[in-house]
């Protein structure tokens, strides 16, 4: 029963990790992953970190995604 926790734990820290570097390194969802309410947790992570770094507003950084993707997040 512990393995099976454990498991899961491990997929979800997995999805988590994905959005953060997605959001904070690329600027880029994956949209095979964005099922997943853990990747997109990590997404909007990954984005506030960049603002951070960049001093840049989020709405900033999601105008720059829209227009380079062509839709809205």
């Amino acid at each position: 029963m512990d393995k099976l926790l454990e498991q899961r734990r491990k997929g979800y820290l997995a999805y988590f990790k994905d959005g953060v570097a997605d959001g904070l390194m690329y600027g880029e969802r994956d949209e095979t992953k964005t099922f997943s309410t853990y990747y997109k947790q990590g997404y909007d992570y990954g984005l506030t970190l960049y603002e951070q770094q960049n001093n840049q507003p989020n709405e900033v950084i999601y105008k720059t995604w829209e227009q380079r993707n062509g839709r809205k997040i």
